[in-house]
């Protein structure tokens, strides 16, 4: 029996990815007023995101280190935006061979059901790997075996960090797919066992990168509210151009995320467009 992927597999996980990679090379904030005669602008290359006065000035070097603030959140936040991403896949598979398992513990299924249950649950569990296996972020993946270290990123001026806990979700997945379900007392042995496991795992992983992207967005709106202060005290410089581009940013990531998604809700993406516009510099 074939199995839909389309809202469990890892599929979604690399539209994800792929969506935000690319609109991360969007102009988010620019900080020069277009109003400007043309000679005192930057050519496109040279743009930046202060104004054009002279580089000894304290806020240049102010607004650069707050640049630089938001450029290490907005890459933790990507990254663990894609590991939520890929650990609520998981969790939608997990429903999948829950229901199965259920199923599998009627003692009068019949022979030929059984094998085809046990099938899908195999299957299942080999596509819950391949989600987490495309949960990485440039190179730093969250929710597989291969780092085994939080993330931790300089969060404000002081030098204070925020940490994405680093989660394993693999060694369940990996039990549920060596199961033996040729009897009704395995598929229940099953459900209270390595499914349980499993359930528990994700569930963790799911509600800790929820909690730990949220942190880095509000630091991530602390810094933009920072920015927007300082650009205030220079006058060639528009500074409704930073919530406003940021905003319409975030409103475009998400309303092509959920059209790519065919309407698949990650809450992260459409409850912190704050997360979500510091994931462009």
């Amino acid at each position: 029996m074939a199995i839909d992927s389309s809202g469990s597999g890892s599929g979604t996980v690399s539209i994800l990815r792929d969506t935000i990679t690319s609109l991360r090379g969007l102009d988010t904030i620019n900080r020069i007023n277009p109003t400007a005669p043309d000679q005192d602008r930057p050519a496109p290359e040279d743009t930046v995101r202060i104004s054009d006065s002279a580089t000894t000035d304290p806020r240049q070097a102010e607004q650069q280190q707050l640049d630089d603030l938001r450029q290490g959140l907005s890459d933790a936040s990507a990254t663990a935006t894609v590991a939520l991403a890929g650990a609520q896949s998981v969790s939608g598979t997990l429903d999948e061979i829950g229901s199965r398992l259920r199923e599998l513990s009627d003692e009068g299924l019949s022979a030929e059901r059984r094998a085809t249950l046990a099938g899908e649950v195999q299957q299942l569990a080999r596509q819950g790997l391949e989600a987490i296996e495309q949960s990485s972020f440039n190179g730093v993946n969250l929710i597989d075996d291969q780092r085994d270290e939080d993330l931790e990123v300089v969060a404000d001026r002081e030098g204070a960090t925020e940490t994405i806990r680093d989660q394993n979700l693999r060694p369940a997945l990996e039990n549920l797919q060596e199961l033996n379900l040729d009897t009704a007392e395995s598929a229940q042995a099953a459900l209270g066992g390595a499914f349980e496991e499993a359930r528990t795992v994700t569930d963790t992983a799911v509600r800790q990168l929820t909690e730990d992207t949220g942190r880095v967005g509000d630091r991530i709106a602390a810094v933009q509210d920072q920015q927007i202060d300082l650009a205030a005290t220079d006058e060639g410089v528009d500074t409704r151009l930073d919530a406003e581009g940021a905003q319409s940013t975030a409103e475009q990531l998400s309303t092509q995320l959920q059209a790519a998604l065919d309407g698949e809700n990650f809450g992260v993406v459409n409850q912190r467009p704050a997360t979500l516009s510091g994931l462009f510099r």
